[in-house]
């Protein structure tokens, strides 16, 4: 559990270096603000831009991914029908005669209800 710890602040310590070269953020300390105040202040505007550098960069992949799967979803969608068509296309070919049942048709007696004992071996 320390290690998560300390790896977790590691890596924020991290993400705060790497987007602090980029950030536009203002480094001004306001009269009324405490030092604690500017610095969660900057470390969020920061993280905040760090986070949008992230997007920008992760765009052009979910683009191509969202394109895929909307490609993927037509081809199914068009399989899908193509099936259904065939199947009711199919159905609507074979004619549908009723079936005639002339067997004759037997009486079986039922076995007694109490039943005779089994035989002794």
């Amino acid at each position: 559990m320390k290690s998560f710890v300390v790896y977790s602040l590691i890596g924020l310590v991290l993400l705060v270096a790497i987007a602090g070269v980029r950030c536009d953020c203002d480094d001004e300390k306001a009269p009324d603000e405490s030092g604690l105040t500017h610095f969660f202040k900057n470390l969020g505007c920061k993280v905040n831009q760090g986070a949008k550098d992230v997007a920008d960069a992760a765009k052009p992949f979910a683009d191509k991914i969202g394109e895929g799967a909307k490609d993927f979803g037509s081809s199914v969608a068009q399989k899908y029908d193509e099936f259904k068509h065939k199947l009711t296309d199919e159905a609507s070919t074979t004619p549908k005669a009723p079936v005639a049942y002339d067997a004759p048709t037997e009486k079986v007696p039922l076995a007694p209800i109490g039943g005779s004992p089994p035989p002794a071996l």
